[in-house]
């Protein structure tokens, strides 16, 4: 049990370390512009109210959301230099251990928009129209 829940706390130390490195190699300068509306594109679509499918359409209203974020976030990681993509991971381990509050900040505001897609998505399929 301990040793699943280490694990478990290593994977989400991971995940927040990704979010912020995301974010930093989202400001280094040497990301083309295109990388970069990309990313914006995948997130606004998420929290967009506007769908492709509809989310009344059972099961494919929902899938297009987690598609087209996982389509836009992947592309962008394969798009990245590595280069930039390495730095802003081992600056983001950095400043994650040193404590830093606008690093906690950004994940914190990462999760709050997972939590509120995952909201959305709940409520859209408790309470169709």
């Amino acid at each position: 049990m301990i040793t699943q829940l280490n694990t478990l706390k290593q994977k989400a130390h991971t995940f927040n370390a990704e979010i912020y490195a995301l974010y930093l190699a989202f400001r280094d300068a040497r990301v083309k512009w295109y990388v970069r509306l990309l990313l914006a594109i995948a997130i606004g679509y998420t929290i967009s109210p506007i769908d492709l499918v509809p989310d009344l359409v059972p099961v494919f209203g929902f899938l297009d959301d987690v598609v087209a974020v996982t389509l836009g976030v992947g592309f962008s990681y394969q798009l990245l230099s590595r280069t930039v993509l390495d730095k802003a991971r081992i600056q983001a381990y950095e400043t994650l251990a040193e404590g830093s509050g606008a690093a906690y900040r950004i994940i914190g505001y990462a999760w709050m928009l997972a939590a509120t897609v995952a909201a959305v998505l709940v409520y859209k399929m408790l309470l169709p129209v």
